[in-house]
């Protein structure tokens, strides 16, 4: 069975052999709270990055390899921040758990696992 999510926020997938309702109402919730934090980590990491440096060489050195795992932090919360607007605009379009590749749905398992994703898993597979 295919649905796409409805005005009162539920949405039916098939799992298995039965089906599963998915209240987006609370999927919304969850990835607002996901994007504040995800906001507040990058945030405090931004906040390192722009942070004084020793005047001792040795120091600068231990520094600089921190900075470049802060800068991979800040590169990887962007994109999660990205991901999770992007599936609050698919919550808002009426097309969260439907596979941006193949157009069908997205197992409510996955979901629950990845709230952002934007693919099935045969997709996510290829």
């Amino acid at each position: 069975m295919r649905r796409a999510l409805s005005g009162d926020r539920l949405c039916e997938f098939d799992v298995g052999s039965g089906g599963s309702l998915m209240d987006t109402g609370r999927v919304e919730a969850e990835l607002r709270e996901k994007l504040s934090e995800a906001i507040r980590q990058l945030e405090d990491v931004q906040a390192r990055l722009r942070g004084a440096h020793s005047a001792s060489f040795g120091e600068q050195a231990i520094e600089r390899e921190s900075d470049e795992v802060d800068e991979k932090l800040e590169a990887g919360a962007i994109r999660e921040i990205d991901a999770i607007k992007a599936a609050l605009e698919r919550i808002e379009a009426g097309k969260y758990g439907i596979c941006t590749s193949c157009g069908d749905e997205i197992a409510a398992a996955r979901l629950q696992a990845l709230p952002y994703t934007t693919l099935c898993i045969a997709c996510a597979s290829k």
